[in-house]
């Protein structure tokens, strides 16, 4: 019986291992800034994870649900701040707009391809993850 055991748990091991995918991430350099969308595709028919870096920062991580339309505003105080670098030296509200837009091939979606921009400086350009 102890044996059954052991082989039960090295099967459910093994199965979850060959299920499980790794996080793909995708680096692009514009303007003199680092960028990487990364995705995160957790198991077969439960919803994905899309996490945006700029600069080295996390700035969001969103299941895919809610990644295809990213409105994200924020306003820079005055005075002496700390700001990321995208955001140095402007004043008022900065914007970080884009998304991560599902395709479909034969009426099924089949990836989705991200874009995203932080005011009018593209930080993701035309990045395509399979699903």
């Amino acid at each position: 019986m102890r044996t059954n055991h052991y082989l039960f748990i090295a099967l459910t091991f093994i199965i979850s291992s060959a299920i499980a995918q790794e996080v793909k991430c995708v680096e692009q350099q514009h303007n003199n800034h680092k960028a990487s969308i990364c995705y995160d595709p957790t198991q077969p028919f439960e919803h994905n994870i899309y996490s945006l870096f700029v600069d080295n920062q996390l700035i969001f991580s969103l299941v895919d649900d809610f990644a295809d339309d990213v409105r994200l505003t924020h306003t820079i105080p005055e005075g002496l701040v700390l700001e990321l670098p995208l955001s140095q030296g402007k004043k008022g509200k900065i914007s970080l707009t884009g998304g991560c837009v599902p395709i479909s091939e034969n009426g099924i979606e089949a990836g989705r391809i991200c874009n995203f921009s932080w005011g009018k400086k593209k930080v993701i350009d035309n990045v395509r993850f399979d699903s």
